[in-house]
C-alpha cells in the first residue's frame, strides 16, 4: 500500500487533502510540525509528500531538502503554498535542483491533489 505524508500547521489542511485522497486505498500520515515530519520521514517509507511552505518550526523547504537526503527511494515532495507561486524563482529552482517534483498553490483543486498520484 502506497504511504502519503501530509505536512501542515493548520490540521484542517490536513484533513482536506486526506478526504480528497480516503477512497485511492493509501495509507496517509499527517503531522503539524517540520520536525515531526523529518522524523516521520527518517523512519517511514512514504512515496508523496504534501509539504506546507511555511510551517511554525521550519521552512517547508528544509523538510523537503532533508527528504531529497535520505537513502533509498526518496519521497516525491509537493510544495504546498498560499505565500509563493508557480513561477517564483525559489520554486523554480527547488524543482530544478529536484528538492521537490512539483508545487500546488493553496486554494487547489481535488484533481490537483489527485493529479500528484500520477507518474
Amino acid at each position: 500500500m502506497t504511504s502519503i505524508l501530509i505536512v501542515d500547521d493548520e490540521p484542517d489542511m490536513c484533513w482536506a487533502i486526506e478526504h480528497i485522497l480516503q477512497s485511492e486505498n493509501l495509507n496517509i500520515i499527517t503531522t503539524y510540525s517540520g520536525e515531526d515530519a523529518c522524523f516521520k520521514l527518517a523512519r517511514g517509507d512514504f512515496s508523496i509528500v504534501f509539504l506546507d511552505a511555511k510551517l511554525p518550526d521550519m521552512d517547508g523547504l528544509d523538510v523537503a531538502r532533508f527528504a531529497s537526503c535520505l537513502e533509498g527511494v526518496r519521497p516525491k515532495v509537493f510544495l504546498v503554498s498560499g505565500y509563493h507561486y508557480s513561477d517564483d524563482p525559489v520554486i523554480r529552482q527547488a524543482i530544478e535542483e529536484g528538492i521537490i517534483c512539483g508545487f500546488l498553490a493553496k486554494p487547489f483543486s481535488n484533481q490537483d491533489i489527485r493529479g500528484c498520484l500520477i507518474g
